[in-house]
């Protein structure tokens, strides 16, 4: 059971974490499960996440993520993370050395370059990127300490009906693979540091075309799981 509910959880917070927006509701089989909120002010993400209703009663989950990037590359200057989730609890935070080129964690140190991204810096590109500066190019990610690359695959464009009006999006599909040599940190992670870069799931996301080029909806397929999370406010 307790395997089933953090898959069931990952795949929610995954499709939260596509979403670029102020605020966000994820439902399950129209049920609310999680709470969204994520800022950007200049070179810095924060993202937090808190299960409610049904969820937070059988699996209980408020986690906190910070980025600060390199506003020319989007790589990562550094990162943290608060982490509560049912009786786990901890945080964990990571600062880029320019003179080295190292990724410091708590108690590990990376050799990283320094267009290094993370997953929230990715998804922030896939909004301020046009999509030839995107498709098919493979970027660098670390990931909870351990060695990845991530690509976008442009696949079409297309139109997302959301309250009543019709949104024309570039559709992408997100790959994530390990490196050969993958290096990680002897700590715990969380739902969606430690499963999304299952190796099994098919990641999407739909961008509109034009004004603030917001992530209007994102699909994960994982574990026989079909989420798909649309923005809330158009």
């Amino acid at each position: 059971m307790e395997t089933i509910m953090k898959r069931f959880l990952y795949v929610l917070f995954f499709c939260f974490s596509l979403i670029h927006a102020q605020e966000y509701t994820i439902t399950f089989f129209g049920f609310p499960a999680v709470d969204v909120n994520m800022e950007i002010d200049s070179n810095k993400i924060d993202f937090k996440a808190k299960t409610v209703g049904l969820i937070d009663l059988i699996w209980p989950a408020s986690n906190h993520y910070s980025v600060k990037y390199d506003m020319n590359h989007y790589g990562i200057l550094s990162f943290e993370k608060n982490i509560r989730q049912g009786s786990t609890s901890y945080t964990s935070s990571a600062n880029y050395s320019s003179s080295d080129s190292v990724l410091n964690y708590d108690k590990q140190a990376l050799k990283r370059i320094p267009e290094i991204q993370s997953i929230f810096t990715l998804l922030l590109q896939v909004q301020k990127e046009p999509v030839d500066a995107l498709d098919t190019k493979w970027f660098s990610m670390d990931h909870d300490g351990k060695l990845y690359s991530a690509r976008l695959l442009w696949a079409d464009t297309s139109t997302i009906s959301l309250a009543d009006s019709g949104i024309i999006c570039d559709h992408y599909r997100l790959d994530i693979k390990a490196e050969e040599d993958v290096t990680s940190l002897p700590e715990q992670s969380d739902y969606f540091m430690d499963n999304i870069i299952e190796s099994k799931a098919i990641r999407q996301l739909w961008v509109e075309k034009s004004g603030q080029h917001r992530i209007i909806q994102a699909a994960v397929k994982v574990f026989g799981i079909n989420i798909i999370a649309r923005i809330k406010h158009v």
